[in-house]
C-alpha cells in the first residue's frame, strides 16, 4: 500500500499500551510485541492500510502503589503520543481506578480486566479469566469430582471480593457448603498463610478453594507442607502463572486452576509458530494469547473505521463479530457491539489445568450441566 499521498508521508496509526505489572515474563514482556504482530499480519492481509506504532508505558501501580502514576501515563499516551487506542491495562483494580479517566477522555481501550465493573462506552474487556465467570467453573469442578464441604481463602481486595459475591451465587446450585473463609491480603507471609489454612483445615472441608489475584500464591506451598496438609484444591485464573515457569509451576503443586491456555486451540497453535519467527521467542501463555487477540481487534477496527479518531475507532471495534480466537478452548470467538464489550464468547474460554511436577497439564472443561428439568 501507498506510504506516500501528494508528496507527503502517511503517518502510522499509534496504539498504546499501558503496562501495570512490569518485569512480568509471560505477560508483560510479550504484550507489545503481540499486539505488533497482529497489526503486521492485518496489514499484510490487505485489512489495515497503514502501519501501526506502538507506544509502551510500564508502571507499578496497585498493589504496591496508588493509581496515581498510572493515570498520569494514561494521560500522557492519549494527550502527547495522540494515540487512537491503548492496550491494557492488566488489573482490575488499577482498570477500575483508570475507567472514569477512559469515559472523559473517549479512547477505546482493551484490557485483560476481569471485573464486569469495568463497562463503558469505550471500556472492552478481553477478560483473561472473570470475576463473574470463574466461580462457576470452579464450583462445576467442585461438584463434579465429589467435593461438596469447601473451605475459602479469600483476598481482601476488590478481585478477592468480587470472585467471593459470585462464588456465593453458586453455592445452592451446585450443593457447596462454605466450612470456612480466612480473608488474607496478598501482601502476606507463610506465617500468616500458615494461620489462615489452620483455619481451613480445622472446619474439616472436602477441598480448599482460593479467590484472589495470586499474591499469596509464592507462599502457599511451603505453608501447606509446614501443616501438613494436601487437599484437593482448585484457585482462580490467579493459576495462570503456572504457565510462566518451571518455577512458577512448583509452587502451585496439586492445584487445579482456571486458565485460557488450551494447547488444543489451534489458532493459538499457528499464531505462537509465527511470533516465534518473528520475535525468537515464545510462551505457552494466556498472556501472549490475549496480547495477540486485543491487537488483532484493534488492528481489524484500524482498517474498518471511517475517520482516524478515537471515536471513530470504538464504533469500528463495535463492529466486530465472530473472530476466532487465541484465547480459551477451541471454538472461543470475538464479539463485540454497541452495548457488549465483553470480547470472548463461548462455553470453554475459561478451561481448567492442573500443576504437576514443573509445568501444567489440560484438566478439562468445566461440565455444563442442565438443572433437574420437570418431567
Amino acid at each position: 500500500m501507498a506510504t506516500v499521498y501528494h508528496g507527503r508521508p502517511i503517518e502510522p496509526y499509534r496504539l498504546g499500551v499501558l503496562i501495570d505489572l512490569p518485569e512480568h515474563p509471560g505477560l508483560s514482556d510479550c504484550w507489545p510485541d503481540a499486539v505488533r504482530l497482529a497489526c503486521e499480519e492485518a496489514k499484510a492481509r490487505g485489512l489495515l492500510e497503514r502501519d501501526v506504532e506502538v507506544v509502551v508505558r510500564e508502571v507499578y501501580a496497585q498493589p504496591w502503589s496508588s493509581a496515581h502514576g498510572l493515570i498520569k501515563a494514561y494521560r500522557e499516551l492519549v494527550e502527547d503520543e495522540r494515540v487512537l487506542g491503548v492496550v491494557g491495562p492488566f488489573t482490575s483494580d488499577n482498570c477500575l481506578a483508570l475507567l472514569p479517566e477512559i469515559e472523559r477522555l473517549q479512547v477505546p481501550t482493551a484490557t485483560i480486566c476481569g471485573s464486569i465493573r469495568f463497562a463503558g462506552d469505550y471500556a472492552y474487556a478481553f477478560a483473561n479469566g472473570g470475576l463473574a465467570d470463574e466461580p462457576g467453573v470452579m464450583a462445576a469442578w467442585l461438584r463434579a469430582n465429589g467435593h461438596r464441604r469447601v473451605a475459602v481463602l479469600r483476598e481482601r481486595t476488590q478481585i478477592g471480593e468480587e470472585y467471593s459475591e459470585f462464588f456465593r451465587y453458586e453455592l445452592q446450585t451446585h450443593g457447596l457448603t462454605i466450612t470456612a473463609e480466612p480473608p488474607v491480603y496478598p501482601a502476606t507471609s507463610v506465617h500468616e498463610l500458615v494461620e489462615a489454612l489452620n483455619i481451613c483445615r480445622d472446619s474439616k472441608p472436602d477441598a480448599l478453594v482460593y479467590l484472589g489475584l495470586g499474591g499469596v500464591n509464592q507462599w502457599v506451598r511451603p505453608a501447606l507442607e509446614r501443616i501438613e496438609w494436601d487437599p484437593p484444591r482448585i484457585q482462580t485464573t490467579a493459576f495462570v502463572s503456572a504457565t510462566y515457569s518451571e518455577e512458577r509451576a512448583q509452587r502451585l503443586e496439586g492445584w487445579v486452576g482456571v486458565d485460557q491456555y488450551d494447547e488444543r486451540n489451534e489458532v493459538f497453535v499457528q499464531m505462537r509458530r509465527r511470533f516465534a519467527k518473528r520475535f525468537g521467542y515464545d510462551y505457552a501463555t494466556s498472556g501472549l494469547s490475549t496480547g495477540y487477540d486485543i491487537g488483532h481487534a484493534f488492528a481489524l477496527a484500524l482498517g474498518r473505521m471511517r475517520f482516524a479518531t478515537p471515536t471513530a475507532l470504538r464504533d469500528a471495534m463495535d463492529t466486530l463479530r465472530r473472530i476466532p480466537a487465541c484465547t480459551g478452548g477451541p471454538g472461543t470467538i470475538i464479539t463485540l457491539g454497541p452495548r457488549d464489550h465483553r470480547a470472548y464468547k463461548g462455553a470453554d474460554f475459561l478451561i481448567l489445568r492442573r500443576a504437576h511436577n514443573g509445568t501444567t497439564t489440560f484438566e478439562g472443561v468445566a461440565p455444563v450441566v442442565p438443572w433437574r428439568q420437570p418431567s
